[in-house]
């Protein structure tokens, strides 16, 4: 499915249009997607296919590719590119059907099997044979989960997925060409994985409870992370419904990968943790920090920056939904339109002595989601000054002929 994704967007979209319409293309393309400009520049038609599925996933990018060839009024080539992609999405609904039900008609028959052979054999036939029929049920259910999940692939998933919510985050905004949006992310496990959610449905905020047992059915899986929209349904588990979350799973899913280990992931892997920072540069299209661990350092990048991050060398940050990247030769974090960063360490335990803290986290905020909060709410009061009256008088800001 994957492979017919990328065909679309490079025989469909890319090769259809012309110079210029890929320059207006590629000039549109940083609204959507998380591409530097100078890769934008210097990329083909193929080279830039690779960035966007690097940088969005292959069903993310087909949708927002269709979305830009709107904008520049290219409705026929969209009208294309969205029927093709509804074939796909058809043709993968339809065989994982197939494959859920050739599993359980499996099942079935080996079960109608076991038992016919048992009643055809005689006394003395039947007994050796008990053992082999009657298998524990736990390891047959472990064998079919095994197999859906092998035969499961990128896009629209219709079938359940019953997890348990290990870690949910508090929603914010963000900017889309429709104006400003709310989400959160999560953390959710299976017995056999954890997995990092998007959730773009902030109603949702009570089913994504820590410890909670949810079932979610009509969601996305994109290579490195789950895509829960308004479109997909999170149930209640029933009671009767557990997830024994093994504990080295729930550890990994919560602890900071070593930068050492990072060398090793794909491009594209999601990255959660909290990195010291070493350095820190200003750049035209960010702001770019040097990280490091006991193991290695990198660099990240906190793309289209408008208000400065307030933080030092020594200082920590806490990321959350940053993606691996590759610049040039060096490996790299880059920051999303989904991304967050949270600064705590020396300079914020002086920002927090000083009253500064809500005002320094909501500058970390704009930084990355551009969302434009009320000043009046957030900047901490004006301090008290002492200042002399015309007749010599000791007073306070503010205070003048009260007396007080």
């Amino acid at each position: 499915m994957e492979s017919e994704y990328k065909k679309i967007l490079l025989l469909e979209g890319m090769d259809n249009l012309d110079d210029e319409e890929l320059d207006r293309f590629k000039f549109f393309l940083p609204d959507e997607f998380n591409i530097p400009k100078g890769r934008l520049e210097a990329a083909n038609r193929t080279n830039l296919v690779k960035l966007m599925i690097q940088s969005e996933g292959e069903v993310s990018a087909l949708t927002k590719t269709i979305s830009i060839l709107k904008k520049l009024k290219c409705m026929n080539l969209a009208k294309c590119l969205q029927e093709e992609k509804e074939k796909v999405d058809k043709r993968y609904t339809e065989n994982e059907k197939k494959n859920e039900t050739k599993l359980v008609r499996k099942k079935s028959d080996t079960k109608t099997s076991s038992a016919e052979h048992v009643a055809s054999g005689d006394g003395a036939t039947a007994q050796p044979a008990a053992p082999a029929v009657s298998p524990p049920a736990k390891p047959k259910q472990k064998q079919v989960v095994a197999q859906q999940e092998a035969v499961r692939q990128e896009g629209l998933q219709e079938g359940p997925m019953t997890v348990m919510v290990l870690k949910a985050m508090k929603p914010f905004k963000f900017e889309t060409q429709r104006g400003q949006q709310e989400m959160f992310h999560a953390t959710v496990a299976t017995d056999r994985d954890f997995y990092f959610v998007k959730v773009f449905d902030t109603r949702l905020t009570d089913k994504f409870c820590r410890k909670k047992i949810i079932i979610i059915s009509k969601y996305y899986w994109h290579n490195t992370f789950l895509e829960v929209n308004t479109s997909s349904v999170v149930l209640d588990a029933e009671a009767d419904q557990k997830v024994n979350v093994p504990n080295n799973i729930i550890r990994k899913a919560g602890e900071t990968p070593k930068i050492r280990d990072l060398q090793t992931r794909p491009l594209g892997t999601i990255v959660n943790g909290v990195f010291m920072v070493q350095e820190k540069t200003e750049k035209e299209n960010g702001t770019l920090f040097g990280l490091n661990d006991d193991t290695g350092s990198m660099n990240i990048l906190v793309l289209k920056s408008q208000h400065k991050i307030k933080c030092e060398k020594g200082d920590k940050l806490r990321l959350t939904f940053f993606e691996l990247s590759k610049y040039r030769r060096n490996l790299q974090l880059i920051s999303g339109a989904h991304s967050q960063i949270t600064v705590f360490g020396h300079s914020f335990q002086q920002a927090h002595s000083q009253g500064q803290d809500s005002y320094k986290f909501v500058n970390v905020t704009l930084v990355l989601n551009k969302f434009q909060h009320t000043p009046e709410k957030v900047l901490p009061p004006p301090r008290k000054t002492m200042w002399k009256t015309k007749e010599g008088e000791a007073g306070r800001s503010g205070q003048a002929g009260n007396g007080k």
